[in-house]
Protein backbone atom coordinates (compact mmCIF):
# COMPACT_ATOMS: atom_id res chain seq x y z
CA UNK A 1 0.00 0.00 0.00
CA UNK A 2 1.26 3.46 -0.89
CA UNK A 3 1.46 5.73 2.14
CA UNK A 4 0.76 9.50 2.01
CA UNK A 5 4.40 10.12 2.92
CA UNK A 6 5.60 8.00 0.04
CA UNK A 7 3.23 9.80 -2.33
CA UNK A 8 4.51 13.19 -1.18
CA UNK A 9 8.11 12.05 -1.58
CA UNK A 10 7.39 10.79 -5.10
CA UNK A 11 5.71 14.08 -6.02
CA UNK A 12 8.62 16.04 -4.57
CA UNK A 13 11.11 13.91 -6.51
CA UNK A 14 9.13 14.45 -9.72
CA UNK A 15 9.14 18.22 -9.18
CA UNK A 16 12.86 18.16 -8.43
CA UNK A 17 13.60 16.12 -11.54
CA UNK A 18 11.49 18.44 -13.69
CA UNK A 19 13.29 21.49 -12.30
CA UNK A 20 16.67 19.85 -13.01
CA UNK A 21 15.66 19.19 -16.61
CA UNK A 22 14.40 22.76 -17.01
CA UNK A 23 17.64 24.22 -15.65
CA UNK A 24 19.73 22.02 -17.92
CA UNK A 25 17.62 22.91 -20.96
CA UNK A 26 17.89 26.61 -20.17
CA UNK A 27 21.68 26.36 -20.16
CA UNK A 28 21.85 24.20 -23.28
CA UNK A 29 19.52 26.15 -25.60
CA UNK A 30 19.30 29.79 -26.73
CA UNK A 31 16.70 31.83 -24.89
CA UNK A 32 13.45 32.08 -26.86
CA UNK A 33 10.35 33.10 -24.98
CA UNK A 34 7.68 31.59 -27.21
CA UNK A 35 6.90 28.43 -29.17
CA UNK A 36 5.17 30.05 -32.14
CA UNK A 37 5.00 33.81 -32.73
CA UNK A 38 2.44 33.65 -35.56
CA UNK A 39 -1.34 33.86 -35.20
CA UNK A 40 -1.46 30.11 -34.61
CA UNK A 41 -2.97 27.74 -32.04
CA UNK A 42 -1.96 24.56 -30.32
CA UNK A 43 -4.33 21.84 -29.20
CA UNK A 44 -4.78 22.06 -25.43
CA UNK A 45 -7.22 19.23 -24.67
CA UNK A 46 -8.05 15.74 -25.89
CA UNK A 47 -11.81 16.32 -25.67
CA UNK A 48 -13.18 18.30 -28.62
CA UNK A 49 -15.77 20.16 -26.50
CA UNK A 50 -13.10 21.37 -24.06
CA UNK A 51 -10.89 22.43 -26.94
CA UNK A 52 -13.77 24.38 -28.50
CA UNK A 53 -14.46 26.23 -25.24
CA UNK A 54 -10.80 27.34 -25.03
CA UNK A 55 -11.12 29.46 -28.20
CA UNK A 56 -12.85 32.85 -27.88
CA UNK A 57 -13.18 35.68 -30.37
CA UNK A 58 -12.17 39.12 -28.98
CA UNK A 59 -15.64 40.64 -29.50
CA UNK A 60 -17.36 38.09 -27.24
CA UNK A 61 -16.66 39.87 -23.90
CA UNK A 62 -18.15 43.10 -25.29
CA UNK A 63 -21.33 41.33 -26.37
CA UNK A 64 -21.63 39.81 -22.91
CA UNK A 65 -20.66 42.72 -20.69
CA UNK A 66 -21.66 45.99 -22.38
CA UNK A 67 -25.32 45.26 -21.48
CA UNK A 68 -24.18 44.53 -17.92
CA UNK A 69 -22.46 47.92 -17.75
CA UNK A 70 -25.57 49.69 -19.01
CA UNK A 71 -27.82 47.85 -16.54
CA UNK A 72 -25.58 48.44 -13.51
CA UNK A 73 -25.14 52.12 -14.34
CA UNK A 74 -28.94 52.44 -14.62
CA UNK A 75 -29.27 50.83 -11.17
CA UNK A 76 -26.59 53.16 -9.87
CA UNK A 77 -28.34 56.31 -11.09
CA UNK A 78 -31.59 55.11 -9.53
CA UNK A 79 -29.95 54.92 -6.09
CA UNK A 80 -27.28 57.65 -6.14
CA UNK A 81 -26.60 61.15 -7.41
CA UNK A 82 -24.54 61.50 -10.61
CA UNK A 83 -21.51 62.65 -8.59
CA UNK A 84 -21.80 59.62 -6.31
CA UNK A 85 -22.12 57.30 -9.31
CA UNK A 86 -18.95 58.80 -10.80
CA UNK A 87 -17.08 58.36 -7.52
CA UNK A 88 -18.09 54.74 -7.01
CA UNK A 89 -17.46 53.99 -10.68
CA UNK A 90 -13.89 55.25 -10.14
CA UNK A 91 -13.58 52.97 -7.10
CA UNK A 92 -14.55 49.96 -9.21
CA UNK A 93 -12.09 50.99 -11.90
CA UNK A 94 -9.32 51.26 -9.31
CA UNK A 95 -10.21 47.82 -7.92
CA UNK A 96 -9.83 46.43 -11.44
CA UNK A 97 -6.30 47.87 -11.80
CA UNK A 98 -5.31 46.14 -8.54
CA UNK A 99 -6.83 42.83 -9.66
CA UNK A 100 -5.15 43.04 -13.06
CA UNK A 101 -1.73 43.46 -11.45
CA UNK A 102 -2.15 40.99 -8.58
CA UNK A 103 -3.64 38.20 -10.72
CA UNK A 104 -1.10 38.63 -13.49
CA UNK A 105 1.91 38.77 -11.18
CA UNK A 106 1.10 36.27 -8.45
CA UNK A 107 -1.46 33.90 -9.99
CA UNK A 108 -0.58 33.74 -13.69
CA UNK A 109 3.21 33.58 -13.38
CA UNK A 110 4.92 30.68 -11.55
CA UNK A 111 8.66 30.38 -10.85
CA UNK A 112 10.74 30.92 -14.00
CA UNK A 113 11.77 27.28 -14.27
CA UNK A 114 8.12 26.23 -14.56
CA UNK A 115 7.65 28.67 -17.44
CA UNK A 116 10.83 27.46 -19.14
CA UNK A 117 10.07 23.76 -18.63
CA UNK A 118 6.52 24.17 -19.92
CA UNK A 119 7.82 25.91 -23.04
CA UNK A 120 10.39 23.16 -23.60
CA UNK A 121 7.71 20.45 -23.38
CA UNK A 122 5.18 22.29 -25.56
CA UNK A 123 7.84 23.06 -28.16
CA UNK A 124 8.63 19.34 -28.47
CA UNK A 125 5.04 18.35 -29.28
CA UNK A 126 3.39 18.04 -32.67
CA UNK A 127 0.82 20.76 -33.33
CA UNK A 128 -2.00 18.17 -33.12
CA UNK A 129 -0.81 16.70 -29.80
CA UNK A 130 -2.90 17.86 -26.81
CA UNK A 131 -0.69 19.81 -24.44
CA UNK A 132 -2.41 19.36 -21.08
CA UNK A 133 -1.90 15.56 -20.81
CA UNK A 134 1.78 16.01 -21.70
CA UNK A 135 2.58 18.34 -18.81
CA UNK A 136 4.09 16.54 -15.79
CA UNK A 137 2.77 18.37 -12.71
CA UNK A 138 -0.22 20.37 -11.54
CA UNK A 139 1.87 23.55 -11.50
CA UNK A 140 2.81 23.07 -15.17
CA UNK A 141 -0.81 22.36 -16.11
CA UNK A 142 -2.26 25.27 -14.14
CA UNK A 143 0.26 27.74 -15.55
CA UNK A 144 -0.32 26.67 -19.14
CA UNK A 145 -4.11 26.65 -18.71
CA UNK A 146 -4.44 30.14 -17.24
CA UNK A 147 -1.57 31.97 -18.95
CA UNK A 148 1.22 29.84 -20.40
CA UNK A 149 -0.65 29.16 -23.63
CA UNK A 150 -0.63 32.92 -24.25
CA UNK A 151 3.10 33.26 -23.60
CA UNK A 152 3.97 30.27 -25.79
CA UNK A 153 1.55 31.36 -28.56
CA UNK A 154 1.44 35.11 -27.90
CA UNK A 155 -0.34 36.10 -31.11
CA UNK A 156 -3.03 33.42 -31.09
CA UNK A 157 -6.04 35.70 -31.66
CA UNK A 158 -8.53 33.13 -30.32
CA UNK A 159 -6.87 32.81 -26.93
CA UNK A 160 -6.30 36.44 -25.99
CA UNK A 161 -9.47 37.02 -23.97
CA UNK A 162 -10.91 35.11 -21.03
CA UNK A 163 -13.43 32.39 -21.98
CA UNK A 164 -17.00 33.08 -20.77
CA UNK A 165 -16.89 29.74 -18.94
CA UNK A 166 -14.38 31.43 -16.62
CA UNK A 167 -15.31 35.11 -16.77
CA UNK A 168 -19.05 34.69 -16.10
CA UNK A 169 -18.65 32.77 -12.80
CA UNK A 170 -15.98 35.28 -11.73
CA UNK A 171 -18.26 38.20 -12.59
CA UNK A 172 -21.07 36.68 -10.53
CA UNK A 173 -18.71 36.16 -7.59
CA UNK A 174 -17.49 39.77 -7.78
CA UNK A 175 -21.07 41.05 -8.03
CA UNK A 176 -21.92 39.45 -4.69
CA UNK A 177 -18.62 40.56 -3.16
CA UNK A 178 -19.25 44.16 -4.24
CA UNK A 179 -22.81 43.98 -2.92
CA UNK A 180 -21.50 42.86 0.47
CA UNK A 181 -18.74 45.48 0.53
CA UNK A 182 -20.42 48.54 -1.01
CA UNK A 183 -24.16 48.01 -0.47
CA UNK A 184 -26.33 50.45 -2.40
CA UNK A 185 -23.26 51.78 -4.25
CA UNK A 186 -22.30 48.32 -5.57
CA UNK A 187 -23.92 48.64 -9.05
CA UNK A 188 -21.92 51.80 -9.85
CA UNK A 189 -18.70 50.26 -8.54
CA UNK A 190 -19.35 47.03 -10.43
CA UNK A 191 -19.83 49.00 -13.66
CA UNK A 192 -16.37 50.52 -13.13
CA UNK A 193 -14.89 47.06 -12.56
CA UNK A 194 -16.38 45.68 -15.79
CA UNK A 195 -15.33 48.72 -17.82
CA UNK A 196 -11.80 48.18 -16.51
CA UNK A 197 -11.94 44.53 -17.53
CA UNK A 198 -13.20 45.34 -21.05
CA UNK A 199 -10.54 48.05 -21.41
CA UNK A 200 -7.90 45.49 -20.42
CA UNK A 201 -9.17 42.93 -22.97
CA UNK A 202 -9.38 45.54 -25.73
CA UNK A 203 -5.92 46.99 -25.05
CA UNK A 204 -4.39 43.53 -24.73
CA UNK A 205 -5.81 42.43 -28.08
CA UNK A 206 -4.72 45.69 -29.66
CA UNK A 207 -1.12 45.36 -28.48
CA UNK A 208 -0.87 42.05 -30.34
CA UNK A 209 -3.04 42.64 -33.40
CA UNK A 210 -3.54 46.37 -34.04
CA UNK A 211 -1.09 48.77 -35.63
CA UNK A 212 0.47 51.21 -33.18
CA UNK A 213 -0.66 54.39 -34.92
CA UNK A 214 -0.58 56.67 -31.87
CA UNK A 215 2.07 57.41 -29.28
CA UNK A 216 -0.05 55.87 -26.51
CA UNK A 217 -0.57 52.68 -28.55
CA UNK A 218 3.19 52.44 -29.15
CA UNK A 219 3.86 52.81 -25.41
CA UNK A 220 1.34 50.06 -24.59
CA UNK A 221 2.81 47.76 -27.25
CA UNK A 222 6.44 48.32 -26.22
CA UNK A 223 5.70 47.74 -22.54
CA UNK A 224 3.74 44.57 -23.18
CA UNK A 225 6.29 43.21 -25.63
CA UNK A 226 9.02 43.71 -23.04
CA UNK A 227 6.97 41.47 -20.74
CA UNK A 228 6.59 38.82 -23.47
CA UNK A 229 9.94 38.84 -25.23
CA UNK A 230 12.45 40.20 -22.73
CA UNK A 231 11.47 39.74 -19.08
CA UNK A 232 8.21 38.12 -17.91
CA UNK A 233 8.97 39.13 -14.31
CA UNK A 234 8.25 42.80 -15.08
CA UNK A 235 5.51 44.95 -16.66
CA UNK A 236 2.49 43.06 -15.32
CA UNK A 237 0.06 45.91 -15.90
CA UNK A 238 -1.36 45.64 -19.42
CA UNK A 239 -3.89 48.47 -19.40
CA UNK A 240 -1.80 50.78 -17.21
CA UNK A 241 1.59 50.88 -15.43
CA UNK A 242 0.33 52.22 -12.08
CA UNK A 243 1.06 49.24 -9.87
CA UNK A 244 4.26 48.36 -11.74
CA UNK A 245 5.50 51.81 -10.70
CA UNK A 246 4.28 51.34 -7.11
CA UNK A 247 5.87 47.89 -6.72
CA UNK A 248 9.01 48.58 -8.75
CA UNK A 249 8.31 46.12 -11.59
CA UNK A 250 8.16 48.65 -14.44
CA UNK A 251 11.02 48.12 -16.87
CA UNK A 252 12.66 50.82 -18.95
CA UNK A 253 14.57 48.85 -21.60
CA UNK A 254 13.80 48.02 -25.22
CA UNK A 255 11.34 45.26 -26.08
CA UNK A 256 13.98 42.77 -27.29
CA UNK A 257 11.41 40.97 -29.43
CA UNK A 258 12.41 37.67 -31.02
CA UNK A 259 10.77 37.19 -34.43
Amino acid sequence: MTTPTATMETSSQAMGAAQGIANAAAKATPERRFVNNADASCRMFKADWMEALSHVRPWVPHVLYVPVIIATLWLGFRALTPLQVAGWFAVGLLVWTVLEYVIHRWLFHPPQWIEDDTRRIVGGLEVTDPVMPALPTFRHKFYFLVHGVHHDYPNDSTRLVMPPSVSVPLAIAFWYAFHAAFGVASPAAFAGLIVGYLAYDTIHHGTHHASASSMLARIWKKRHFRHHYADSSRDFGVSNPLWDVVFGTKSTGKPGRDD
